[in-house]
């Protein structure tokens, strides 16, 4: 087992992070206009969008010959349009068949705003959607740049206890009026905000308040990690598309196989971390699976940072402390969360930067990311009830039947 320290190290790691981050200030503030060509992006997310307050996201790739490519993708859907572009001043004015997939942009103007974005009216007539010109390496360094923190921040919290004070009992009382201003008002991006540093809380009280041998404490900790997948399933199913009922049925399934829940404990060596030794490396692999195509169907605007969420717990579990992977989850889960709320507005309007990297995607696509979710989950689901009512399991695969499978 490779044993990073990074806590000794962790202010020297986060000052190279943030330097290599505003490195691209300069870069990210140049001027670039839609006269330049290239893609531009914007996004979407909340109650305007539908009222499940998914995410939403529209790709343009201006060209030279006058004409745009637009492409929009909402939910399962991505519909593609081409306009013709022209500008009026500092402004970009659209024309096009008002009847095509997108035709709510035919006879729209983009309105200048400065030289790094643009924006226009929403379909509901109120809601401004930003356009900024696509940075590629720029929103990947960011990317980098997260998956860093996440990392980092696990493993402060893991050695100080007065950092997870801080970060899951302080900050989130303190930076309300922020987040208020931070532009997500779907239920969705709420609750999980709060449910994912409501888990960080408990995670802590349970390693630190002498709580690690009641059952009912184990309970919690079990019930945290069930809630947090049934907000995921509970959005599938709100939505009417195939796609999204079979990625709701691989939820379901992930719930019914957690097990093991009451062999949770605290470390008793330092840095005392809270441990869940009977789950399994195949049930966090099927987790991951599910959880990337319920962001992929509902959240194309954040599908790539998501990714990043749901690597850095996985990592820290199977190559940094074994048996960690629930508390390493609640701690960067909750740090995402906090990071999108708190700097989503800087990292737009200073940093020029986005939280968008656009990802391959079609109808067939999402389908077929649903399909292998629900496959994951029901091969792990007969396995590990095959194992469970006839005591049959494979070799070489642990589906629960072992108390410490890691």
């Amino acid at each position: 087992m490779v044993n990073f320290n990074f806590a000794r190290n962790s202010l020297s790691v986060f000052l190279f992070s943030m330097f290599l981050l505003v490195a691209g200030i300069p870069l990210a503030q140049a001027q670039s206009l839609p006269g330049d060509h290239g893609r531009w992006i914007g996004t979407l997310e909340g109650s305007m969008v539908d009222s499940q307050g998914s995410g939403l996201v529209y790709d343009f790739q201006f060209k030279e010959d006058g004409t745009v490519d637009v492409e929009k993708s909402m939910t399962v859907r991505k519909l593609k349009q081409t306009f013709n572009w022209s500008m009026e001043g500092s402004n970009i004015v659209l024309s096009g068949d008002a009847s095509g997939p997108i035709g709510e942009l035919s006879d729209r103007t983009i309105t200048y705003i400065d030289d790094t974005r643009y924006e226009f009216k929403h379909v509901d007539g109120e809601t401004d959607v930003e356009i900024r010109k696509s940075k590629p390496f720029w929103s990947w360094m960011h990317l980098v740049f997260l998956f860093i923190i996440l990392m980092v921040g696990n493993e402060i919290s893991r050695y100080y206890k007065g950092v997870s004070y801080l970060l899951y009992f302080i900050l989130p009382i303190v930076l309300i009026p922020h987040w208020m201003k931070a532009g997500f008002d779907g239920w969705f991006r709420w609750i999980k905000l709060y449910s994912a540093v409501a888990g960080s809380v408990f995670t802590t009280i349970f390693r630190f308040h002498n709580i690690d041998g009641k059952t009912w404490a184990k309970f919690v900790v079990m019930l945290i990690l069930a809630i947090n997948i049934a907000e995921a399933v509970l959005q599938d199913f709100s939505q009417p598309d195939l796609p999204n009922i079979i990625n709701g049925i691989a939820g379901v399934l992930c719930m019914v196989t957690i097990s093991r829940w009451k062999g949770v404990k605290k470390d008793e060596q330092k840095p005392h971390d809270m441990l869940w030794p009977g789950m399994t490396t195949f049930w966090i692999l099927a987790y991951d699976v599910w959880n990337i195509t319920f962001v992929y169907i509902n959240f194309p605007n954040t599908v790539a940072f998501s990714f990043i969420v749901l690597l850095a717990p996985t990592v820290a579990a199977i190559w940094i402390k074994k048996g960690t992977y629930l508390q390493a989850r609640a701690f960067t889960l909750a740090i995402y969360m906090m990071y999108l709320f708190t700097f989503k507005a800087f990292a737009d309007n200073s940093l020029g930067l986005t939280f968008v990297i656009p990802m391959p995607r079609s109808e067939n696509l999402v389908l077929i990311m649903a399909l292998v979710s629900l496959a994951f989950n029901v091969v792990y689901f007969v396995l590990h009830y095959r194992w469970r009512f006839k005591g049959k399991a494979p070799a070489n695969l642990e589906v629960g039947q072992s108390e410490s499978v890691l």
